[in-house]
């Protein structure tokens, strides 16, 4: 059987996406058949890592591997002026202080081919796995940034959210950080949790894996618990505020 797998939420935490590759490649050499990569947002965004989270993705869009699209923090990153020398605009959007500081700092480490890195992603996927057209967003269909899918809602909220597109088998999106994979009469809404930004304090960072005939989905646990005592220092070391810490740990401030 083939399958795809489903990643979301990395945040600029290249420890957790590299653990989720290692994951993955222990899955082949078992017998999974995965095919191609899909990444649905905020690659970047709070964690001290953005720069390798880009060269990674780009390696695996080089060998066709992966797709990518944008998330809410990526947007931040791309809606900056190309000439601009600073990311001041940063201030004037409507985040927590220390959330500005870190995407600050994200702007400053991209530089300028980062930066064009992340504007030339898309933000819709739209792609095809076996016979079933899939549609792909950040947030929701209708608002692909700011938008939420929530978890654990019933059926007819899930109908509500897929009705724009549905024209497509699957819908995935990336805004709950939870595990979602809900069947409505118009097709599959499907989130597959969270690699770089923990939902909770006891939530493991996980991703889907879609089996691309009969849409079977299940969601893989990825520990990259030793790693985080590594994470912490290096939030230490450049200077990024101590809720980005408490982030790392249990997923909140």
């Amino acid at each position: 059987m083939v399958y795809v797998a489903v990643l979301a939420n990395i945040n600029g935490n290249l420890p957790a996406l590299a653990k989720a590759l290692e994951k993955i490649e222990a899955l082949k050499e078992e017998g999974y058949e995965i095919e191609k990569y899909y990444v649905l947002g905020n690659i970047v965004g709070l964690f001290p890592y953005p720069k390798e989270v880009l060269d990674t993705l780009d390696d695996l869009i080089r060998n066709n591997t992966v797709k990518v699209i944008r998330g809410e923090f990526d947007q931040v990153i791309a809606m900056s002026d190309p000439h601009a020398e600073g990311p001041d605009y940063i201030d004037k959007l409507s985040y927590p202080k220390y959330i500005k500081k870190a995407l600050k700092y994200t702007w400053e480490k991209l530089d300028h081919d980062g930066r064009e890195f992340i504007r030339d992603l898309p933000i819709y996927l739209v792609d095809k796995i076996g016979k079933n057209d899939i549609f792909g967003v950040y947030g929701s269909p209708l608002n692909p940034f700011e938008g939420q899918v929530l978890p654990d809602q019933p059926t007819s909220y899930y109908e509500a959210i897929m009705r724009p597109v549905k024209d497509y088998e699957i819908l995935f999106v990336a805004s709950p950080k939870y595990p979602v994979n809900a069947m409505t009469r118009y097709g599959r809404v499907i989130c597959p949790g969270s690699i770089g930004y923990p939902p909770s304090k006891n939530h493991k960072a996980t991703f889907a894996l879609v089996e691309v005939d009969t849409l079977h989905t299940k969601f893989i646990e990825v520990d990259y618990e030793d790693e985080k005592r590594i994470i912490e220092e290096k939030i230490k070391k450049e200077g990024l505020p101590e809720e980005i810490i408490k982030i790392l740990y249990r997923g909140k401030v």
